[in-house]
């Protein structure tokens, strides 16, 4: 391996930068793999139980949290728009916060979302897709993302899939949280 690639490793922000940097040719694949599990280890999104309260409080049980984190969602999320960085903008929108709240019986992803745009800019691409059935919400393409969470010095990966519709709009899903 060259040296003074190496020394690039960490000023490619992206996989674009990456390989106008390294190349794409094949004596770069070990190098490619370094520099994907320093983006993984880059991107840690910490939640410590002090984040928690200061979000939202004491609560008692499951409905207190779905409670806070729906009214977070709303406050500071939905209908909104946000540069994520290297992918494009995003818009959080009602719908979001309706998929959310129905799929939100998974404390870990009540726990996340004051975290979320974080999340979402330090997230790594992994591939798109497009969609199998034609939709009424004009979405035709899928991006999916990763990351890492340490919440409550447990770590998990997030899944997140932004659609993209046919006017180039972004939106976001978040997925359900897997440990590793």
């Amino acid at each position: 391996m060259n040296e003074n690639k190496i020394i690039f490793l960490g000023f490619a922000n992206n996989i674009e930068e990456f390989y106008s940097i390294f190349g794409k040719g094949k004596e770069n694949q070990n190098l490619l793999m370094i520099y994907e599990d320093v983006q993984l280890y880059k991107n840690i999104i910490t939640i410590t139980e002090e984040d928690i309260n200061q979000y939202f409080g004491n609560y008692k049980n499951i409905e207190e949290l779905r409670k806070a984190s729906i009214e977070y969602f709303e406050k500071f999320l939905q209908d909104k728009i946000f540069d994520i960085g290297s992918f494009k903008k995003i818009r959080i929108t009602k719908n979001s916060r309706k998929k959310y709240k129905t799929f939100s019986a998974d404390k870990r992803k009540l726990l996340i979302v004051p975290k979320l745009l974080e999340i979402l800019k330090t997230s790594n691409y992994k591939n798109s897709s497009v969609s199998y059935k034609e939709r009424r919400d004009n979405i035709f393409k899928f991006h999916y993302f990763t990351n890492e969470v340490i919440l409550k010095n447990e770590k998990y990966y997030v899944y997140i899939t932004i659609g993209e519709d046919n006017r180039g709009n972004l939106f976001y899903d978040l997925n359900k949280n897997k440990k590793p």
